[in-house]
């Protein structure tokens, strides 16, 4: 289906309108328009319907020049399930019927209540199997977008996902070898790294560039009652950031904090949960290596925020100026367009995932429409079968049996397809198993290394150091006996470790004279089987 399509993006803080080419190569952005999304509109539940929003889009669509009726959302709830799965390779007819016969086994929850819907990531025809990317979606949000389309008089054309969305774009725009983004919106951030045009890293974190927007409406640098908006605006026209978290003002003793030093550190957590996300893909995938991130997103423009996560993430952060071969009309290269912010908007119409309850729409109309058929049908069986009682039930047992038969014959396949689909599971799953033993406690040494760096007292040595397949046995010394209770009580906190046990603490003078506190420390990594709980439950 070609031709122009309305894309929207909802957001809690912000809402975000393009008119974009649909499902073509190199999209280009007719026109766009940007206002806030007023409160109570979007929950966990989908989209609530206010004539205050639909005036606001009306309003919008008259001002920019948007006279198109066909919509596509791209949706960013965390109730939306994703996973990747293995199946037999399979014709593209069967795959829906093969993932619905397995559905528990990716997805436990009433599947009567959800749409599933998938994207094939590769097919190896090899091995006879294919990889794909399974979602789920509650039929409550996807309702609630239906509802929206019919409220604004327009044709609904797809409903994608956000992460979709974010890796469609990236196809479009960047290496198909190797390409990283930190998308950061209004009070989420997605983290998305792509290698040979296969996902191999989409986190999403509960962070966005509001808390700044917040702190830059109660600072000075902006007029009494400014809107989000309107502080953002000046976020993207002045430079509002320090080059680092730490604010100037902690390196002079009495310096009075500065708005940029609060609207910076308003970023903390923001920031520390990406390097937190890095810094594990780093762990596991020591063959990628990172060296340059596009920052896309409504924070994207925001001036210096792209120095300020080079310096801190220590990985080249640059705001994506150019969305590979796409292009905007005239108009919009003339307006305040800033194309990062609408890098959700672009890839939800190249190619969307298509949330719809089509088929059930599909399947009330025909269940209709064939109740008068059956009622004439029944009449006219009843009319024969009182003249030819005898010849219609020969005829209907001898058509019974070759519908039987013919049934049968249908269902073949599928038996062959369900065989190889359980030994390839088998043999997955064995793979998985010697995965897993293969693991050793030892493997979170540089972990417990970092949590060391970040936590213990600045006076405390490692003087001597014996590292074990389990355990770590370190001779420390310390300034102060307080220094040495400090050092232990934090790496009781540590979460590479389980048990710290002290064999005695002793005081002595050094060659300068000076008093020091020496002891020996054995920790004890925690069992694999926690870590991977631990992974699975943050991962969750």
């Amino acid at each position: 289906m070609a031709g122009k399509v309305v894309s929207f993006k909802i957001g809690d803080s912000v809402t975000h309108v393009a008119e974009v080419d649909y499902e073509a190569k190199a999209p280009k952005v007719y026109h766009a328009f940007t206002f806030e999304t007023p409160q109570g509109i979007l929950d966990e539940n989908g989209v609530h319907v206010t004539e205050e929003f639909l005036n606001m889009v009306k309003q919008g669509m008259s001002e920019s020049g948007i006279q198109n009726n066909r919509v596509v959302f791209t949706m960013t709830s965390g109730r939306v399930a994703n996973r990747e799965v293995t199946i037999p390779l399979v014709k593209e007819t069967k795959i829906k019927s093969l993932l619905m016969a397995n559905s528990k086994d990716y997805f436990p929850v009433d599947l009567s209540q959800y749409q599933m819907v998938y994207r094939v990531i590769d097919t190896d025809k090899a091995a006879k199997q294919m990889n794909l990317s399974v979602y789920a979606v509650p039929n409550n949000l996807i309702d609630s977008y239906q509802t929206l389309a019919k409220a604004l008089n327009m044709q609904l054309v797809a409903i994608d996902y956000y992460g979709n969305s974010i890796y469609q774009a990236m196809t479009h725009s960047m290496s198909p070898d190797l390409a990283a983004t930190i998308c950061i919106d209004d009070n989420t951030s997605m983290i998305t790294v792509i290698k040979n045009n296969k996902v191999v890293l989409q986190r999403n974190i509960g962070y966005g560039i509001d808390d700044a927007v917040i702190a830059m409406m109660e600072s000075t640098l902006v007029k009494p009652g400014s809107t989000y908006l309107q502080a953002l605006t000046q976020m993207q026209m002045n430079l509002c950031f320090n080059e680092q978290l730490r604010p100037k003002s902690a390196d002079t003793e009495g310096a009075p904090v500065t708005a940029k030093d609060k609207i910076t550190t308003s970023l903390t957590m923001l920031i520390n949960n990406i390097s937190r996300v890095l810094d594990y893909f780093a762990s596991r995938n020591s063959d990628i290596e990172i060296d340059h991130i596009s920052l896309v997103g409504l924070g994207a423009d925001c001036q210096g925020l792209d120095k300020l996560l080079t310096n801190e993430l220590g990985v080249e952060v640059a705001t994506m100026m150019r969305f590979g071969s796409a292009d905007v009309t005239r108009s919009l290269s003339a307006q305040r367009f800033h194309l990062g912010e609408y890098f959700t908007c672009i890839g939800a119409a190249v190619n969307p995932l298509n949330f719809t309850l089509a088929e059930k729409e599909k399947k009330t109309k025909t269940e209709s429409f064939m109740v008068p058929v059956i009622v004439c049908a029944g009449c006219a069986v009843i009319g024969l079968a009182i003249i030819i009682v005898g010849v219609m039930s020969n005829l209907l047992l001898s058509a019974s049996n070759k519908q039987l038969q013919t049934t049968i014959d249908q269902k073949k396949p599928v038996v062959e397809t369900y065989n190889t689909y359980v030994t390839q599971k088998v043999i997955h799953d064995g793979v998985k198993t010697i995965e897993s033993s293969s693991n050793v406690p030892n493997d979170a040494f540089l972990d417990f290394l970092a949590e060391m760096e970040k936590s213990v007292p600045s006076d405390m040595v490692v003087n001597n150091l014996s590292v074990g397949e389990s355990t770590i046995t370190m001779s420390l010394s310390c300034a102060t006996k307080e220094s040495a209770a400090e050092t232990l009580m934090q790496m009781r906190q540590f979460n590479t470790i389980y048990n710290v046990v002290c064999n005695g603490i002793t005081e002595e003078q050094d060659d300068a004279g000076a008093a020091r506190v020496s002891f020996d420390v054995i920790v004890t990594y925690k069992p694999a089987e926690t870590e991977e709980a631990e992974e699975t439950q943050t991962q969750e």
